[in-house]
């Protein structure tokens, strides 16, 4: 059984819904596709890609925007209002401070981010999903949009950044 598909506690697994489980199944495909490409960087190609790229999937599957939005429809805090130019700021911070990552650590990161990502998923209840986690242009985000309309996205974004940085990774 595929362990996003039921989810819960103990004596109380509920199917998520479709959708949200073929977006999760892109989700996983993409970051065994980070994690498969990460490693596979020679020396020379992990230099070109460290400041743009080795940092990114980690950071978006870790401990960015997306994963925090998505706890916040658990702890029932108020929705937080999205601004990107503090978000611009703290990239740029983290890129800075992984400007020497090793693609070891870079896929270290990419995992422990997955792994917090699914434990974060595993206690969704169906209800939790509609739940607003953030305002966007005046407008409230569900945990659900944050999924397929941001996660999904942002990781294929990134994985593509990687690619396109190391020819014949495509």
């Amino acid at each position: 059984m595929d362990s996003l598909v039921l989810r819960g506690t103990a004596g109380s697994e509920h199917a998520v819904s479709e959708e949200r489980s073929s977006t999760l199944g892109d989700l996983r495909v993409l970051v065994s596709d980070a994690l498969a490409t990460t490693r596979g960087l020679d020396e020379e190609e992990c230099r070109r890609c460290r400041l743009c790229c080795l940092s990114v999937p980690s950071r978006s599957t870790r401990s960015g925007v997306e994963a925090g939005s998505i706890a916040r429809a658990l702890t029932g805090e108020e929705p937080f209002d999205f601004a990107w130019e503090p978000t611009h700021a703290i990239n740029a911070i983290n890129a800075h401070e992984h400007a020497s990552m090793s693609k070891e650590t870079a896929a270290e990161e990419i995992e422990q981010g997955w792994d917090r990502l699914q434990s974060v998923i595993a206690r969704m209840r169906d209800e939790d999903w509609s739940r607003a986690v953030f305002v966007f242009g005046g407008r409230p985000r569900s945990a659900d949009v944050v999924l397929r309309r941001i996660v999904l996205p942002h990781v294929s974004e990134h994985l593509q950044s990687l690619r396109a940085t190391i020819p014949g990774k495509r």
